[in-house]
Formats: structure tokens, sequence, C-alpha cells
């Protein structure tokens, strides 16, 4: 079982930053056509690299706009 757990703007810390965008897809009608990146995570290797949705990048509009 795999919990994702959002944690508030608000909050003081923040564990991950995301050193590049490596890609993206585009998700299909049922989930309303919406964007996901795939990110590389500042000091982590290729392994654990993911997908996150276009407004979990909200807080990195820089690495967004580099990529675009």
């Amino acid at each position: 079982v795999v919990y994702h757990v959002r944690l508030p703007d608000t909050y003081p810390m923040h564990p991950y930053e995301v050193e590049a965008i490596i890609g993206h897809r585009l998700l299909g009608r049922k989930t309303g056509n919406r964007r996901q990146f795939l990110v590389r995570w500042a000091g982590y290797g290729p392994a654990d690299d993911s997908w996150i949705s276009e407004y979990d990048l909200r807080n990195a509009p820089e690495v967004k706009r580099e990529y675009l």
C-alpha cells in the first residue's frame, strides 16, 4: 500500500528539490488532458526519477521554464 500525502504550502520543510525535468507526458481525456513531468531529484540518480503533476511543479517555475 502506498500513501501520498500533500503537505500545505506553508509547511516549513521541503524534503526534495527538483534538479531537472527530463521528460513529459500528456494524460488522457479521463484525467482532463493533464501534463505530467518526469523529474530528476537533486542528490538522487535516475532510478529515483518520478512522474509528478504540473500542479506539483508550481514551486519550481524556473526549472519548468528551462525545460519548456
